[in-house]
């Protein structure tokens, strides 16, 4: 671990930006923590010498709020979020959160396109290379998560080699 290495071109030490990522009522808790988030892809380290994994979870709604304010940091978001979804369930955590309601054509899409996947073979991971996406986006278009973009659904059926209206029917 570098410690200044996500920490490059601000003028702020290290010791300061721990003290206020430990104190998520600090004026400057969100945007550290989506700095941080944004640059480091390393679980293990940012949750052991940064976030406490219950801060980080208790506040990730609103650090990816922050984080989806620059467009470069989306895919840590994604990241991130499948992150928050594994600690959550491994500590149990309650969150409040809105009743996620699953469209019943994006949930019939993704199950179609789980099969198929798993019927050609294909990990979500060898999958998502093949999309040019990441692993979190795959596995939330296949639980209904996403509602995917006919663009997308171009992609992925001609990634299947199979036509679009095979993930629909």
């Amino acid at each position: 671990m570098t410690e200044r290495d996500w920490l490059w071109d601000r003028k702020i030490s290290i010791k300061k930006v721990k003290g206020i990522l430990n104190n998520p009522l600090s004026e400057e808790f969100l945007y550290y923590s989506a700095l941080l988030l944004s640059r480091k892809n390393e679980p293990r380290e940012v949750l052991k010498y940064y976030l406490k994994p219950d801060v980080f979870c208790g506040n990730w709604q609103k650090i990816k709020k922050e984080m989806r304010k620059n467009k470069w940091a989306l895919n840590a978001v994604e990241f991130w979020q499948a992150i928050y979804e594994k600690l959550r369930d491994k500590y149990k955590i309650e969150v409040q959160k809105k009743e996620v309601i699953i469209d019943p054509i994006c949930k019939k899409i993704g199950d179609n396109i789980k099969k198929i996947r798993k019927k050609n073979g294909l990990t979500q991971t060898r999958f998502a290379k093949k999309l040019n996406i990441s692993q979190q986006l795959v596995s939330r278009i296949e639980k209904g998560h996403e509602n995917p973009s006919v663009i997308t659904l171009k992609k992925i059926a001609s990634a299947l080699s199979i036509q679009i209206d095979e993930l629909i029917l």
